[in-house]
């Protein structure tokens, strides 16, 4: 991600408004692009459907895709951070000629899962119109589609491009769905909901072929096996992500849409809601934080292949905590800003949402949960820079436990604690992540020629 956050960083630095605007818009839409893309379309489409078609039809439309995101986040995660590490290895080792191959082979995996999740879901335990069986499969392997197409956004520089087709389909996708709501209710909406995703797939595709125009020579490229942990992670964080709202779907209060589908509509939109707040930091870590220390990371190690002294390795090592600890403070501050302002204003936001008073609260946690949720994810990033992976497993078994536990033990308190353990969760995952984070870095030397040296691991073996 650093590459692109240097290309950002200098448009941003640019001394014109529109430069800096441009510039964190990028970062956002990179950042963030498909969940940014997933809850404006959604809510933009629920806001005008409700004048259009019975609310059942929307509700149906609604649970639709928030499963298929949840299918497809589930299957992909595991996939994609394999395939994010294997690919900046090869970007590292400046060999980039299989990944056209790494896009073709994570596609086929991961179609084949989402057909598998997909048939046995839309298939065999709800009961929709065939119609709605078929699109609600189409859309499930669109929208994976694009979470493996994720992974090369950092190594495109081409961000003007990028922005655009996530615009244009998030457009076409609430532009379509409102279209065709009131003659075709639900299939319709499913059905141009679906036409913008997949413009946005199609268009970041094409542009992951020209940019890597090699011959794909084989589709069994990417290696489980030696980026096992990755693939651990990727799974158990995102179930994580998504544990308390199966939890919520299941709990009092919950609602059974025709079809049955399950589901608990003021948990789920108040969620999604708050989720916008983690925006800002992770633009912030991408242009500012991320590149700044980068550098110093850089040099810490380039430093040490041109066999450095210990002073210069020391002076590195104090520069690199120097630049972590200033920017995760800004990072704090900013996100503590705009989650004091989004809790201030929850009934007014709520309300322009049109959305029912119990949201009110379940919001307000929610975006006290996205404070310590950026910052976590944060944390993670930095784990992964120094190739932590037990510390990264650690993490997201903790996240997991915790947001599938406390949310549960909520649930004791009644309806008025929806969202306590979301927020729980991401606090002491936040805290346990830290500790991980600030033991590692501050005995950077030691992990660096002790703890991630091979040929010393092999030795003791």
């Amino acid at each position: 991600m650093a590459g692109i956050g240097f290309a950002l960083r200098k448009l941003a630095r640019q001394d014109t408004l529109l430069s800096g605007v441009r510039a964190y818009s990028h970062a956002a839409v990179i950042s963030c692009g498909p969940w940014l893309f997933t809850v404006l379309a959604l809510g933009g489409i629920e806001l005008l459907g409700r004048s259009m078609v019975p609310i059942a039809e929307l509700q149906r439309f609604s649970s639709i895709v928030r499963y298929d995101f949840c299918f497809s986040l589930v299957a992909a995660g595991p996939i994609a951070l394999v395939l994010t590490r294997q690919l900046a290895d090869q970007i590292y080792a400046k060999n980039v000629a299989d990944a056209p191959s790494l896009f073709l082979s994570a596609l086929i995996l991961l179609f084949s899962l989402q057909a598998a999740m997909g048939i046995a879901f839309y298939g065999f335990v709800v009961d929709m119109p065939l119609s709605e069986r078929l699109l609600a499969l189409i859309c499930l392997q669109v929208a994976g589609g694009i979470w493996i197409a994720c992974p090369f956004l950092s190594a495109l520089q081409s961000f003007g491009s990028i922005s655009t087709a996530f615009a244009v389909g998030m457009l076409l996708a609430f532009a379509s769905a409102v279209s065709v709501a009131p003659i075709f209710g639900a299939a319709g909406m499913l059905a141009g909901f679906t036409v913008g995703l997949a413009l946005i797939f199609f268009a970041l595709a094409a542009r992951i072929f020209a940019e890597y125009p090699y011959q794909t020579r084989s589709l069994l490229v990417l290696d489980f096996r030696r980026y096992w942990q990755f693939a651990m992670i990727g799974l158990l964080y995102n179930v994580g992500v998504w544990v308390d709202k199966w939890i919520m779907w299941c709990a009092p209060g919950n609602v059974v849409i025709a079809g049955g589908i399950w589901s608990n509509p003021p948990y789920d939109s108040a969620m999604f809601l708050a989720y916008l707040t983690i925006i800002p930091a992770t633009t912030l870590f991408l242009i500012v934080v991320e590149t700044r220390f980068f550098e110093h990371y850089q040099r810490f190690y380039q430093d040490i292949e041109n066999d450095a002294t210990a002073e210069e390795i020391d002076r590195n090592h104090i520069t690199i905590v120097r630049a972590l600890r200033e920017g995760m403070r800004s990072i704090v501050a900013l996100q503590v800003a705009v989650c004091y302002l989004a809790i201030l204003a929850a009934p007014h936001l709520i309300g322009m949402a049109q959305g029912a008073p119990e949201m009110v609260p379940i919001f307000r946690f929610g975006v006290l949960g996205a404070l310590f949720h950026g910052v976590l994810l944060c944390a993670m990033a930095i784990l992964s820079y120094f190739d932590l992976r037990r510390e990264l497993v650690r993490v997201a078994v903790a996240f997991l436990a915790l947001n599938a536990g406390l949310t549960l033990a909520s649930l004791w308190f009644g309806l008025g604690y929806q969202g306590y353990g979301y927020a729980g969760a991401t606090l002491l995952s936040l805290i346990y992540a830290y500790f991980l984070v600030s033991s590692r870095i501050t005995r950077l030397p030691f992990v660096t020629f002790i703890v991630n040296n091979g040929e010393l691991r092999r030795r003791h073996i």
